[in-house]
């Protein structure tokens, strides 16, 4: 296959300075926690190191589809790659390749796009759906359109690979294929589509978030020593009111490592995956019952 790359630079440079920029100010907040008592503004900048966390992984990601993406013209196919995902296009299939200024078409986009790097879906008026896998912004780059969907990419030699794909599809179909796409990795399992596993795990990690803040708002009120364990009216045990952060911390293991274990199961054992996301939630509830217990 006939392998055409487009520029990375700008994207690439772009990425890499957004993801030294978030380390750069979790190492701030980081620094800055390590002489502060628990308060909620304490809170507050902790929360933000922790969802910084999922930015972090995103942009890496990207950064991986970035460094990855190619274009290869076989004897009867455009193969799109970006990161462990492949659009297949059969030559056959396509209409017309046309720079997009020349269409004098603006497309809406949804997606990931930064100055240097595309992945992105979209409409347009006369071309229809659109999937962006591109360097260059949603207003440029070459226009693939097929009956069912167009692509938009940037090859860095655009007259290059004009040419190639002109010359592969002169020649004729070789064999009758059909347009699929192929997602592999962690990006393409099913349990991205399963709502109602994300929306467990998505209360847990609020419910679970919300224990920190509960004892992080009330810290500076509370006496040194406080009750950690009541029943029936009657305090059973006595602690420093440090020891209260061990609970939501209970919560958050048991949220993490059910969390972990339920995606991992996910694609064999759909029922389980909802049960170990459940029994996650309801393990913060319990929590929550104990904290209030304790402490009101």
């Amino acid at each position: 296959m006939l392998e055409w790359k487009p520029k990375r630079l700008l994207g690439s440079g772009l990425g890499i300075g957004a993801m030294v920029a978030v380390c750069l100010l979790d190492g701030v907040l980081l620094y800055s926690l390590r002489s502060q008592t628990p308060s909620f503004v304490s809170f507050i900048l902790g929360m933000v190191v922790a969802l910084s966390v999922p930015l972090l992984i995103l942009l890496g990601y990207l950064l991986y589809g970035l460094f990855s993406l190619k274009y290869l013209i076989g004897r009867d196919t455009l193969v799109i790659s970006w990161a462990r995902r492949q659009e297949i296009v059969p030559l056959t299939a396509i209409e017309a390749v046309v720079p997009l200024k020349k269409l004098d078409e603006t497309i809406k986009v949804r997606g990931f796009c930064w100055p240097g790097h595309c992945i992105a879906q979209g409409r347009g008026e006369s071309i229809g759906e659109v999937l962006c896998y591109s360097t260059v912004g949603p207003a440029e780059g070459l226009v693939i359109t097929t009956p069912s969907v167009s692509f938009v990419i940037s090859p860095a030699n655009p007259t290059g690979f004009l040419a190639a794909l002109q010359a592969r599809r002169k020649l004729g179909p070789a064999q009758e294929l059909k347009q699929t796409r192929s997602d592999q990795g962690l990006a393409g399992l099913a349990i991205w589509r399963d709502w109602k596993v994300l929306g467990l795990a998505a209360l847990s990690g609020a419910a679970n978030a919300s224990l920190f803040g509960y004892i992080a708002f009330r810290y500076p009120h509370l006496p040194d020593l406080v009750p950690l364990l009541s029943e029936g009216g009657q305090v059973r045990l006595i602690g420093t009111k440090e020891e209260l952060f061990e609970l939501p911390v209970i919560g958050l293991i048991v949220f993490v490592a059910n969390t972990i274990l339920g995606f991992a199961l996910h694609r064999w054992e759909r029922p389980l995956t909802y049960f170990l996301t459940t029994v996650a939630l309801v393990v913060q509830i319990l929590v929550w019952s104990a904290l209030l217990s304790a402490i009101r």
